[in-house]
């Protein structure tokens, strides 16, 4: 499961870790989703099998899509009927409910970002919508998430219409620290920008037309009003200075 060591760079916190699920429990129960998802089309395609080859390839084709919709729609289900929804509770530890709840939502994340439908969540692909709504964000169907950006969280965030994730940006709804978790939520505004390689932190709060510089680290807590662009570790306001006009030059 994701390193909860990416701890506020503002804090004198320890980096830790939670632990990797138990290995044998958790290739299971991702087999059984394996199966449900795949056992339709690889019946599908085998019954064809005899048919031509350009046929049996768009079947396959439009076989992992179905897997893809079937795989993503049975972690949306789990995440509703089973797990229920998280809250943005602040700290929280493993007695408490909500760290229950995160703990379970997590293992779907996980189990999601380890699977060969991953890229069905990002760029263009319109199940990207389907998925993060499925499992609680507050989304606009606009919403641009380039490869291998990655919503932790999907639950506690809220982003508005427009918004562009960059490349292998990365967006917490957690933090850990030693034996707790802080769960907040992520709110970006319309028009935004997050460069990519960038990290937010829970607790968050991004206005509209905002720009994220590449590889910044948006520190839990911070609050950015419209408009401004944000860069560094951790991010800052970017004050623009006006160029100076150079000096004419006297020409004899």
């Amino acid at each position: 499961m994701e390193a909860l060591g990416r701890s506020d760079p503002s804090a004198n916190s320890p980096v830790r870790q939670v632990a990797t699920p138990s290995a044998a429990p958790l290739w299971i129960f991702r087999g059984i989703l394996y199966y449900l998802s795949l056992i339709g089309p690889v019946l599908v395609i085998y019954s064809i099998r005899h048919w031509p080859i350009a046929v049996l390839l768009a079947a396959t084709i439009i076989g992992y899509a179905f897997a893809g919709f079937l795989f993503l729609s049975l972690l949306i289900l789990i995440k509703r009927l089973v797990v229920g929804s998280v809250r943005p509770s602040g700290w929280t530890t493993p007695e408490a409910e909500d760290y229950k709840r995160w703990c379970l939502a997590m293992l779907l994340t996980y189990i999601m970002l380890e699977s060969c439908f991953r890229t069905m969540t990002s760029f263009f692909s319109p199940l990207s919508t389907f998925y993060h709504k499925g499992m609680g964000a507050k989304i606009d169907g606009s919403l641009i998430l380039a490869t291998g950006a990655r919503i932790s969280d999907p639950w506690l965030l809220e982003i508005r219409a427009n918004v562009l994730i960059g490349a292998d940006a990365v967006i917490l709804g957690h933090i850990g620290d030693r034996n707790r978790v802080f769960l907040g939520r992520v709110v970006i505004g319309e028009g935004t920008v997050v460069g990519m390689r960038s990290v937010i932190f829970p607790d968050v709060r991004i206005g509209r037309d905002v720009r994220i510089g590449a590889g910044s680290v948006v520190v839990r807590g911070t609050t950015i009003p419209d408009g401004e662009t944000w860069v560094g570790v951790p991010a800052r306001k970017l004050n623009r200075k006006p160029l100076m006009a150079r000096p004419a030059s006297n020409s004899s």
